[in-house]
């Protein structure tokens, strides 16, 4: 599954939809925003992989998140952005672009606003707004597609 099992739980995320899901992701490993009309969308090479962008002097793959999360496979909508973010030192790929429909806003969580892999706002202990499922960029791909990943965009 694409969504983390551990995470630090506080701290502020960037908080997105995609395809009529809400999501949220650690804003600190957001390094540019993109509109996806940069996109250089690149067919049939990966299953998992839509395009690229170039960000900050450097290709980034973007991968195609409906197919990930199993949201089903469309264009990007018109206002569409592309989210590169940076992933661990252990990951073959150091930058990936992500899909967003709509950009939200940067949130801070608090520790009882997380419970595994969701978020959501709590006011007077009570659940307020949409949960959130918080993303792990590292777990949206196994190992070996990573691997594939890094040795197309090479």
């Amino acid at each position: 599954m694409a969504t983390a099992e551990v995470l630090p739980n506080r701290g502020k995320y960037l908080t997105f939809q995609l395809s009529r899901q809400y999501f949220a992701l650690r804003s600190d490993r957001v390094r540019h925003i993109l509109p996806a009309s940069d996109i250089r969308v690149m067919p049939g090479r990966l299953p998992f992989l839509y395009g690229c962008v170039a960000a900050g002097g450097r290709s980034a793959p973007v991968l195609n998140l409906n197919e990930q999360l199993g949201l089903g496979s469309r264009p990007p909508r018109a206002g569409s952005s592309v989210l590169v973010i940076s992933l661990d030192v252990n990951c073959p790929v150091s930058l990936v672009g992500l899909m967003a429909d709509r950009l939200s806003e940067v949130v801070e969580f608090r520790n009882g606003e997380i419970r595994g892999t969701t978020a959501q706002f709590r006011i007077q202990g009570r659940p307020y707004g949409r949960p959130k499922t918080l993303l792990q960029p590292e777990e949206l791909l196994t190992q070996e597609q990573w691997i594939q990943l890094r040795a197309v965009m090479l």
